[in-house]
């Protein structure tokens, strides 16, 4: 019979799986193992009990953007598949969380522009330095390093000043992937930016149109992306009102994905999901099939095995052949506290929430704040307010050190909201959730390790193992659930599987959007 093991069970072993489900025959075996108790990694929505009713509290991602990119439409026709369209809610493109995110800056909310339009009232204190940012970019000379990559920190500064990155660019890094711009790299976060700035005569501004004509070119004869004619026509009022939309979530939580995900592919004859089983070693059989073992000493034999474990976990199963990638990819770890208070519409302003940059570490402890009963206002089903507070990140070691985190973190996030959003009074609830190296940081050389970790999976296992995760093409659940359609869908041969090795990694698609121009 032949066999395919998904190590890891988080959203991206679980959507790896559903897409695997959906293509191979019923006698084709398909086993995801996974080390914790439950499915669905960091996606995790806990139901909690107040004294005026229930609510719930994301611990990991809280909403889902819409739109036609192929990340998006990955996720939206999942949805669609898994038959979840009734428990969707959705946030309208024109509602205040869709148009109002800020930036916390010299002590207040500074609302940035979400159009054009909204340019007419000025820019706020936090965004003036984009104007001269700008005006440095396009009329200094080039001064583009001879090293192929450098950090965020470096390229924003080099091209736009410094108050650019310290400001803006520094919050939008904090969150997202919860790390510092000068850890991070510039060639895998600002690519297109990044290829202007070697492709113009002065600098970025002056590439970018350089950088359109090669990504057209690249591009030709694609189509453009959209959902297909028969799957609207089979569900027009749900595709009708997502158009409309600007992000969405579910009744019930994020968790909803997975847990139905889960559900459906346990009702499967050929699926099987094993929690609690930690892998321990990976290596070749004496037939040359892949041999995983878990602890406990059970040994799993499979013609193929997809690898969406994180980089950490990974440390010492292939023995000692490494690769840079698993070395030099740290996780950054992430505090959230979830606060509940009596009362609707306690926030100060309507809309999504802020972010701090750099230059607001001295003001303010979190990396962000939240606004979960704007965002999503459906989901609350009794008279609250809720809030989270996202502390950590490069600053968790100064933060948290060797204190108890959980209650160092209720006091922080308590006194944040108090200072910064002058909500005062007991909380009806405080949830907090340490999430120990939850997102990769994509650091400075990230694209080259890629390159080597891509040479180095196709050795792996005699060329039976290939890769999905939050590593490589993203940490975001749409790139996860995309990367993980796109690898089963377009590069494995589930025909031959049995026959001969795929000798993929299930990076080629990643490492082909950072081919440098002819």
């Amino acid at each position: 019979m032949t066999a395919i093991t998904v190590l890891g069970g988080g959203i991206s072993g679980l959507s790896t799986a559903w897409y695997l489900a959906q293509k191979v025959p019923a006698n084709v075996s398909i086993k995801v193992i996974e080390a914790s108790s439950r499915v669905g990694g960091w996606i995790r929505t806990d139901r909690r009990h107040t004294p005026i009713g229930e609510i719930i509290a994301e611990a990991g991602p809280r909403t889902l953007r819409t739109g036609k990119s192929p990340d998006a439409l990955s996720v939206l026709e999942l949805v669609d598949d898994l038959d979840l369209r009734s428990h969707v809610i959705l946030s309208d493109a024109q509602s205040a969380a869709a148009r109002n995110r800020y930036i916390y800056y010299d002590g207040t909310l500074n609302r940035m522009p979400s159009s054009l339009s909204s340019l007419a009232s000025g820019l706020p204190a936090a965004a003036t330095c984009l104007v001269g940012g700008v005006w440095r970019d396009f009329t200094r000379k080039s001064n583009t390093p001879v090293e192929n990559d450098e950090s965020v920190h470096e390229f924003i500064g080099r091209r736009f000043g410094q108050k650019v990155d310290d400001n803006l660019a520094s919050a939008v890094m904090h969150g997202i992937y919860a790390a510092d711009t000068k850890d991070l790299s510039a060639r895998a976060l600002l690519y297109p930016f990044w290829l202007a700035d070697r492709m113009g005569k002065r600098g970025v501004i002056s590439g970018l149109r350089k950088v359109a004509r090669v990504s057209r070119a690249r591009h030709a004869g694609r189509s453009v992306e959209s959902v297909d004619g028969e799957r609207r026509a089979r569900n027009p009022e749900f595709w009708t009102s997502v158009d409309g939309a600007s992000m969405y979530s579910f009744r019930g939580g994020m968790q909803t994905l997975p847990d139905e995900m889960a559900k459906k592919l346990r009702e499967r004859p050929n699926v099987e999901i094993s929690t609690g089983s930690k892998v321990v070693a990976a290596r070749v059989g004496a037939m040359g099939k892949a041999q995983i073992e878990v602890d406990g000493g059970r040994v799993i034999e499979s013609d193929h095995v997809v690898n969406t474990l994180p980089l950490h976990a990974m440390q010492g199963v292939f023995g000692s052949d490494q690769t840079p990638m698993l070395d030099h990819t740290p996780y950054s770890s992430v505090v959230v506290v979830n606060l509940t208070y009596k009362g609707k519409g306690r926030t100060p302003v309507d809309g999504f929430g802020y972010l701090v940059p750099r230059a607001s570490q001295h003001e303010s402890r979190a990396l962000g704040v939240v606004f979960d009963s704007c965002a999503l206002p459906e989901q609350d089903t009794c008279d609250v307010t809720r809030v989270t507070v996202m502390l950590g990140g490069p600053r968790f070691k100064e933060l948290f050190g060797s204190k108890d985190v959980e209650a160092e973190a209720k006091l922080l996030a308590l006194d944040t909201v108090q200072r910064e959003l002058g909500i005062r009074g007991d909380a009806l609830d405080v949830h907090v959730t340490v999430g120990a190296q939850c997102i990769p940081t994509y650091t400075t050389g990230y694209v080259d390790r890629l390159q080597q970790m891509h040479e180095w999976t196709k050795r792996q296992l005699n060329g039976r193992m290939s890769l999905v995760g939050a590593a490589y093409g993203g940490p975001a659940v749409p790139q996860c659930v995309n990367h993980a359609r796109t690898h089963v869908c377009d590069h494995l041969n589930l025909d031959t599987l049995d026959q001969s090795p795929q000798c993929v990694s299930g990076l080629e698609e990643i490492i082909k959007a950072f081919d440098l121009p002819a």
